[in-house]
């Protein structure tokens, strides 16, 4: 059995709910931001035999609307909490350390952010287009429908900085400079 909450609630007095206040109140300053990619969580709960599970999904996009999650996977049984970031698996069973790891992963979306901007640039570019072509892209994205497919002022100097730049480069080197 499986159930799903929109930054839901979890069972009473369990170390779900106890993580689960905490990064409430650790995430509220990124939360719904642009910069961190509309940030938001969800949670699931399933029990497997007498095991029981809580899972906590906290999303965010990257520019051009690529939906991204970290996880936090609670075995209520062995009190063991699974923190989830790509390939990157780390365990503990105390409350405080998952927490610096979400907020860690946290504080690096919006370097992930630019990072995905600048590969965007560099696919546009090795695809041929001109520079005016990459920055109309570029602004379109400042306008774009969805909060965390959006981009900030920020992201977009930083990004037509780098496109400058990658633009002032022979374009033999621009492909090979991925």
């Amino acid at each position: 059995m499986q159930r799903h909450n929109e930054g839901g609630r979890v069972p009473v007095g369990t170390l779900a709910e106890e993580l689960q206040k905490q990064l409430v109140a650790t995430l509220a300053p990124y939360m719904g931001k642009v910069s961190f990619g509309n940030l938001r969580f969800q949670t699931s709960e399933w029990t497997e035999g007498d095991r029981h599970y809580v899972n906590i999904a906290i999303v965010y996009e990257t520019p051009g609307s690529s939906t991204n999650q970290l996880n936090i996977t609670i075995d209520e049984s062995e009190g063991i909490l699974t923190f989830v970031d790509g390939e990157a698996e780390r365990r503990t069973g105390d409350v405080n350390e998952a927490i610096r790891f979400v907020e860690e992963a946290v504080r690096s979306i919006p370097e992930r952010r630019l990072e995905r901007l600048r590969e965007m640039v560099r696919r546009w570019a090795g695809q041929g287009r001109s520079r005016a072509e990459v920055l109309a892209e570029l602004n379109r994205l400042l306008r774009a429908d969805l909060i965390g497919g959006t981009i900030t002022h920020h992201e977009l100097k930083a990004t037509i900085q780098y496109c400058l730049q990658l633009f002032s480069t022979p374009s033999e080197e621009r492909v090979e400079s991925r």
